[in-house]
């Protein structure tokens, strides 16, 4: 159990709080972290989802950090329902490969994204689904993604972890009735900023760590429906290179795992993947913005860069 003590009072009073939340939406409650890079509010999910866990609770976390990822690959908004206490969830109950690794690239795909795995989460059935959000809070555009989150989602309980008024700007013209309780935290003491090449580190390993013991698949593009991950990319066999990341999709627009090209030709295409289901069961290849590189780096590929 988290102790009630100096430290853990805030997580403790999160804890009892969503616990005593009201549903606004007559199913299971969910609660949002709000927060600038490094502020603690990743580390706060995990624990909660822990502690509720081991409480006999059915929880689940939605991830929309694309760059630093804790559920899923990087590049993916990830789904973990239920909730594993200390788990790891690298290969999570459900994901939807978009590619890129800031959502200011394509704000709509990703709040899209988003709601394709809610929707999950309630098929899958729940208690208690956190909803952790990436450290984008600066600017208009951070404001406008996280306003969407928010309006769409209907969080029961919302969480600002705080660091000198970030957070502010995104309740201005945010209705009152798009949420339930408002909670304002200090980021975590603890808490410490990464910089680019940290950062860049843990890509790496966590892409190392998901295609590890992976195979090879070929798939027949006649057979295959390319994709774009977001609408402001091109899906064609013309843009098939070695190291391009694309996602495995079900018919549902889920992404069943990520694979690399290693080889085009033919009419058809090479893949290094994990995935290690029916063949028949892949609908769509979605095609992203990035290669991934023999050791891990991933590069960012410009719309209309061959």
């Amino acid at each position: 159990m988290l102790e009630d003590s100096r430290q853990g009072t805030m997580e403790v009073g999160l804890l009892r709080g969503l616990l005593q939340a009201r549903s606004t939406s007559g199913e299971g409650r969910k609660a949002m972290f709000v927060g600038g890079t490094d502020s603690g509010k990743t580390f706060l999910v995990r624990q909660l989802a822990d502690e509720l866990s081991r409480s006999g609770k059915r929880v689940g976390v939605l991830d929309f950090d694309l760059g630093q990822s804790t559920v899923g690959p990087p590049g993916c908004i990830g789904l973990q329902l239920p909730w594993e206490e200390g788990g790891d969830p690298l290969f999570p109950s459900a994901m939807v490969f978009l590619g890129f690794l800031s959502p200011a690239f394509d704000v709509g795909s990703v709040i899209e994204a988003g709601l394709r795995l809610e929707k999950r989460a309630r098929e899958l059935g729940y208690d208690l689904l956190l909803v952790d959000t990436s450290g984008m809070v600066e600017g208009p555009l951070a404001a406008l993604l996280k306003r969407s989150k928010v309006r769409l989602l209907r969080p029961d309980l919302l969480v600002l972890l705080d660091r000198e008024g970030e957070t502010g700007h995104i309740l201005r013209g945010l209705e009152e009735n798009s949420f339930g309780e408002l909670k304002r935290i200090p980021p975590s003491p603890e808490a410490r900023r990464r910089n680019r090449e940290e950062r860049a580190a843990y890509r790496r390993e966590l892409y190392r760590r998901y295609f590890q013991g992976g195979g090879e698949l070929t798939l027949d593009l006649r057979e295959v429906e390319m994709v774009p991950s977001s609408p402001r990319l091109v899906a064609s066999p013309d843009v098939l290179c070695e190291g391009l990341l694309v996602g495995l999709n079900d018919g549902e627009g889920l992404t069943l795992a990520l694979a690399r090209v290693v080889g085009v030709g033919g009419g058809k295409v090479s893949l290094r993947t994990p995935f290690a289901g029916r063949e028949g069961d892949i609908r769509a290849m979605a095609v992203g913005s990035s290669l991934i590189l023999e050791e891990g780096t991933l590069r960012f590929r410009p719309p209309g860069d061959r």
